[in-house]
């Protein structure tokens, strides 16, 4: 089960890791945000446009950092004891993975734009599922 736990943690933090990378190296905003604004990137004005990948990098950041951090917090699970990071794996995996579904909703349920949204839900299931699998490892190891 702990195995498990950590291979879906990996799972997760290379998800964050690599949507980070992609929304750090943009240029312009994915077709998904055209739809949602119903907008050409070269028809925005300069300031917007500026405004926007700000935005994009500001989100970009915070999953490379959450990404970065689970991954390697799964990884020194592996080689020593996973209790340094038993609440703080599991909070940083799920709170980012669900803020990012929020956000993804928010773009859904507001415009007519179509975004990732079931990607985004799944990354937050895997993360919960690796949440409990870690928690029922630990428990086992805790009751011997």
């Amino acid at each position: 089960m702990f195995r498990l736990s950590i291979a879906l943690f990996a799972f997760v933090g290379l998800s964050l890791l690599l949507v980070g990378c992609l929304y750090l190296s943009l240029s312009q905003f994915m077709p998904y945000h055209a739809e949602a604004l119903q907008l050409d990137w070269n028809s925005l004005d300069a300031n917007f446009q500026g405004l926007i990948l700000g935005f994009l990098k500001g989100l970009g950041s915070g999953a490379f950092v959450a990404g970065t951090a689970v991954l390697w917090m799964a990884g020194k699970s592996l080689r020593e004891s996973p209790r340094p990071f038993v609440v703080l794996m599991p909070f940083v995996a799920t709170s980012y993975s669900s803020l990012l579904c929020f956000a993804t909703y928010t773009v859904y349920a507001n415009t007519p734009g179509n975004p990732p949204l079931l990607l985004n839900f799944l990354l937050v299931v895997a993360s919960v599922l690796a949440s409990v699998a870690l928690a029922v490892s630990r428990r086992d190891v805790a009751g011997k």
